[in-house]
């Protein structure tokens, strides 16, 4: 008898969509060569932030609030043009490296999505109800499924 090669199963996060849509916990830190040069000089490395996420399969990149930025004193690390209909259209917006952790509803950090080195942008958000905008940047891991009809969504990574 010819044995299977099972697929391991991927973490999936299945939630009920809420009134700003598809939204996840996440945990937003400095990314590591941010650490890297905290560490280096004996400075205290800041423990990254909670933060609630919207996915957005219409974003291109991940944007971050602004207030969240300044809470843990990212270090800037370019500007680009930004197309955002919802600020007015295109306009020039802060880049930064940080640490994305996108948090499982079983608690177990295994089961967590890690980025360590992620480029976001710096976008006024909160007033949208969620602090960060999951964009195609990272969901481009990810198997999403929006099911409109059911009031739910998955995210498989």
């Amino acid at each position: 008898m010819v044995g299977r090669l099972e697929e391991a199963a991927m973490p999936s996060i299945t939630e009920a969509l809420g009134a700003e849509g598809a939204l996840i916990d996440l945990l937003i830190g400095l990314g590591a060569a941010s650490i890297q040069l905290l560490r280096a000089a004996g400075r205290p490395i800041p423990s990254p932030v909670p933060a609630r996420g919207v996915l957005d399969t219409g974003a291109e990149m991940t944007c971050v609030d602004r207030a969240l930025i300044q809470s843990l004193a990212l270090p800037w690390s370019g500007a680009a043009l930004a197309s955002l209909p919802a600020h007015g259209g295109v306009t020039i917006a802060a880049q930064y490296e940080i640490s994305l952790e996108v948090l499982h509803p079983s608690g177990s950090a295994r089961d967590n999505l890690t980025e360590r080195d992620f480029r976001i942008l710096e976008i006024d958000l909160a007033y949208l109800g969620y602090q960060v905008l999951i964009g195609r940047d990272l969901l481009a891991r990810c198997r999403f499924m929006y099911d409109g009809k059911a009031r739910r969504f998955d995210l498989e990574y």
